[in-house]
């Protein structure tokens, strides 16, 4: 879609409804906030039946061994967590305060560690998962900025409101439509790109693999950035604690790169490899996830390249002798 002209009115009511409910969230004692939150969460499971119905249908075939009273119950977490994240992002400035990070827990990070110290610059593969624009924040503040690759907005002026609240603490945005040499370069200055990597792609542009069992178009170009940079791929996200306000960070093992000298092969493989590593992070808190998208929206199967490979059913990130992540 075109990016819209900065002064039509719905641009302008757009940016007025973000800034001005963020800045409420913000302003609001927390328990108030987040009730705000969780209330916007229930409303709109009752009224939005579309989005309501794509979530259980997602959800039934992510989980046939669910009853529906289990999916109907699921459903509302949904979008309880939607109104949860909202509070969560528009309240991150506490973040910045001091002693701020203590609300943030982090499994893994020698994954992490272990990753930068090659100086090959470090992939990180996330998803729409609990408060996700948290985690270039949290990274700023307590390790390194890092740089993270974003589809400019159609609102240019919540485009730009957006992109300085991603950017805070000295991280970068890459746009999405010069994403592959600009993170290659970023690699090879020994930084850290994170990548969103969960949701429907044109088969064109991407790749067909597993994910919760069902054919998905996915982008592949972290695989092709992975092998053409040499750069360690590492999935990541960030959970929402039950403590109201605390949060957990997951860093997963390092996800094992197929090399079988067949570009495209390749491609296929580690674009599967990578999506079944965010998979097995999500199946822990499936709530936190962003059912609300038509993720499965493809009608190609599996990409033929996976067959009688066994990352057609999903892989297993690399772990070491001594891994001792949850995921």
């Amino acid at each position: 879609m075109a990016e819209r002209s900065p002064w039509s009115p719905l641009v302008l009511a757009e940016v007025g409804l973000v800034v001005g409910l963020g800045g409420l969230l913000a302003w609001l004692p927390e328990r108030l906030a987040y009730a705000l939150g969780e209330g916007a969460g229930r409303l709109a499971c009752r009224l939005d039946r579309r989005h309501r119905e794509i979530v259980r249908d997602n959800l039934r075939q992510a989980f046939p061994e669910r009853t529906p009273d289990e999916i109907d119950r699921m459903t509302r977490e949904v979008f309880l967590n939607l109104g949860r994240t909202a509070a969560d992002v528009a309240r991150s400035g506490r973040l910045l305060r001091p002693g701020g990070m203590d609300a943030v827990a982090v499994d893994g990070l020698e994954h992490l560690l272990a990753a930068r110290s090659r100086g090959r610059g470090v992939l990180l593969l996330t998803a729409h998962f609990g408060p996700w624009e948290i985690l270039p924040l949290v990274s700023a503040s307590r390790y390194e900025p890092v740089h993270v690759v974003a589809r400019p907005l159609d609102n240019p002026r919540l485009d730009r409101v957006i992109t300085a609240f991603r950017e805070r603490g000295g991280n970068r945005v890459i746009r999405k439509r010069d994403a592959v040499q600009a993170v290659l370069r970023a690699l090879r200055e020994g930084g850290t790109v994170g990548m969103l990597i969960d949701q429907h792609i044109t088969e064109r542009e991407g790749t067909v693999v597993p994910f919760f069992g069902r054919p998905a178009s996915t982008v592949s170009a972290p695989a092709l950035i992975a092998l053409r940079s040499g750069a360690a791929a590492l999935p990541i996200l960030i959970l929402r604690e039950p403590a109201r306000g605390r949060y957990r960070i997951r860093i997963g093992a390092e996800v094992s790169l197929a090399r079988g000298g067949d570009l495209k092969t390749d491609m296929a493989v580690n674009t599967a490899r990578f999506t079944s590593a965010i998979e097995q992070l999500i199946r822990e808190r499936p709530e936190q996830w962003f059912w609300v998208h038509r993720r499965w929206k493809t009608r190609s199967p599996i990409d033929p390249r996976l067959a009688g490979n066994r990352d057609r059913g999903g892989a297993r990130p690399r772990r070491g002798a001594d891994e001792e992540s949850r995921i």
